[in-house]
């Protein structure tokens, strides 16, 4: 262990009361080496979630504010709140100890400083070292600060490129100050993916470690509990969820690529009938994907859908629940109605509704579809429909959750040769033509080319299961068929 590593353990341990793990240890004495010997590099650090990157942050800072007479560190991330809040707290816990309690000062919310002394001149004059934080967003204005100690992003993944060049870098230059980029995998167009590979480059030309990566099985390892919790969320998931994959395998995604891959397609199929009734003692929940180019007037509705317009697709499902009693949803029946007038559309739902004593229905209420989900609403009620208002993170937790249920088995379509079928195989034309692709921040967007074809039936298989968070479970007694346990007559 080096002199620095061995003087920053005894700093953690026995001064903050927060010991680090070696792998912790060798990334923060890394990153001091470079700070106190001014050599102003540039590090990368991937972690898997909850593995201790902010830990490593927070202990690096109280070191830097409890040893030096001056200067300024200055922590961005992508977003002030929650991000940079908690960034603050966490610091801010960390110096609550009997050698720096009194001798906090903050300022404007955003700057933590530690004076030389405790008493109220020191605190006023809030001299001393000091930490600013900042929102890297777009909207926040940064211009103007020096980070002449340690400059810190987190969570790098998800903050502009450009937008570190231009405003974030230069702040380190006055001092050739140390540079530190946290965060996961995302893209391989991402900033810290980016700075990752230039590391790995001067790491082969120079032999100076620049890059520290870490999966999950690094924590696993020495963490039985954080090793149950992982394995557990690769069993819910899939180890192929864009989560699993880039949160705590910490790979890369591609830039964009076909959604479901033939593993997944074979999951999704299901072995149960198409129904044109519901079944006595089941629930059933919907959805509604609502076309964009609906005619306002009944003129010529096709009931059978058509390749070259919008659709409306409302999906049924049959709730059930698996033997860790998790809920699944098997489809059981899906409407395909193209150039129907909302008005016809909104008689059509409600009759289905009540034919199938629907508990649930979620629909598209954005654009066109706001008026069509305010009528059921009305109609309806609150605890029956649930609209939906697309934009770009709620897009993005459908597509995370379409493919949990998808991965861990707990989304099955009807069989395709007890379905109609003109809509089985346009439903999985679409299917089998989804795409994904990465969008800013840390967000995933699920579609299909126009090019191609539609999206209607694969955003509203992605609707219907925002429907199963509405719902009370049922009795185990209307889930759970009763079995016979013995041949002989009367036993049961």
């Amino acid at each position: 262990m080096t002199k620095i590593a061995l003087h920053l353990d005894r700093f953690a341990r026995h001064i903050l009361g927060r010991p680090l793990y070696p792998y912790q240890l060798e990334i923060a004495a890394a990153i001091l080496e470079s700070v106190l010997g001014g050599y102003g590099r540039i590090f990368t650090v991937m972690m898997a979630r909850q593995s201790g990157k902010n830990q490593i942050s927070a202990v690096v800072e109280a070191y830097l504010l409890m040893t030096r007479r001056q200067g300024t560190i200055v922590k961005a991330a992508p977003t002030f709140t929650p991000q940079i809040i908690n960034s603050r707290l966490r610091l801010l816990s960390m110096l609550d100890t009997p050698l720096t309690r009194k001798r906090i000062w903050t300022n404007q919310g955003y700057i933590v400083g530690l004076a030389p002394g405790s008493d109220s001149a020191s605190l006023r004059a809030r001299s001393g070292p000091r930490i600013m934080f900042y929102s890297a967003s777009a909207e926040s204005n940064v211009v103007g600060a020096t980070a002449d100690l340690l400059l810190e992003i987190d969570e790098a993944q998800d903050v502009d490129p450009t937008r570190f060049d231009r405003d974030f870098r230069p702040m380190a230059s006055t001092s050739n100050a140390t540079t530190v980029l946290y965060g996961t995998a995302w893209s391989d167009s991402t900033l810290l993916a980016r700075q990752r590979k230039t590391n790995l480059a001067l790491e082969r030309r120079t032999g100076t470690r620049l890059h520290f990566e870490h999966n999950w099985l690094t924590l696993g390892a020495i963490n039985p509990a954080y090793r149950v919790f992982v394995e557990q969320e690769i069993a819910r998931l899939g180890d192929e969820h864009p989560a699993i994959q880039t949160q705590y395998w910490l790979r890369p995604l591609e830039e964009a690529g076909y959604l479901l891959n033939s593993m997944q397609q074979t999951l999704l199929q299901g072995e149960h009938d198409w129904e044109e009734r519901p079944r006595p003692n089941s629930w059933y929940i919907a959805s509604m994907d609502v076309a964009s180019d609906a005619h306002l007037s009944a003129s010529s509705p096709q009931k059978s859908g058509s390749a070259q317009r919008d659709s409306s697709v409302v999906t049924i499902g049959r709730i059930c629940y698996n033997t860790m009693n998790l809920p699944s949803l098997e489809v059981v029946h899906q409407e395909w109605w193209t150039g129907m007038a909302y008005l016809d559309q909104y008689t059509a739902v409600l009759e289905m509704v009540e034919r199938w004593g629907i508990r649930a229905l979620v629909i598209d209420s954005t654009g066109l579809g706001a008026g069509l989900a305010s009528l059921l609403l009305t109609r309806l009620g609150t605890e029956r429909v649930q609209p939906f208002t697309f934009s770009r993170p709620s897009k993005s937790r459908l597509a995370y959750q379409l493919l949990s249920f998808i991965n861990s088995g707990r989304l099955k379509l009807y069989r395709t040769d007890t379905a109609p079928a003109t809509l089985a195989a346009e439903c999985w034309q679409q299917l089998r033509a989804a795409r994904y692709r990465l969008v800013p921040t840390d967000n995933l967007d699920i579609y299909v080319d126009q090019a191609v074809g539609h999206d209607d039936f694969l955003i509203s298989l992605a609707l219907l299961l925002d429907g199963l968070e509405h719902i009370t479970s049922p009795a185990a007694s209307l889930l759970v068929e009763p079995v016979q346990l013995y041949k002989d007559e009367g036993h049961f």
